[in-house]
């Protein structure tokens, strides 16, 4: 629900300028795309930063040992 407040708040600050001036359009139309320019770039850090980095999720993952037993190297190899 958080993704949709910006461009709602805009499109409805659009509407109501409309509604009292024919001339806001002129003004708010570039302001709503400069919102939604704006919203989708703080949307996409706050994804990036809830993430993580890849290439410290792949080194982590890399550094993890596993231990198999007996069991499980004859059904993890192929003869």
């Amino acid at each position: 629900m958080e993704t949709f407040v910006l461009p709602i708040l805009g499109l409805l600050a659009l509407g109501a300028g409309i509604a009292f001036v024919w001339g806001t359009p002129l003004f708010g139309v570039p302001l709503l795309i400069l919102a939604l320019i704006a919203g989708a770039a703080w949307m996409f850090a706050v994804r990036a930063s809830r993430e993580g980095d890849i290439h410290n999720e792949l080194r982590d993952a890399k550094a993890q040992k596993t231990d198999f037993t007996e069991r499980d190297q004859e059904t993890l190899t192929h003869n």
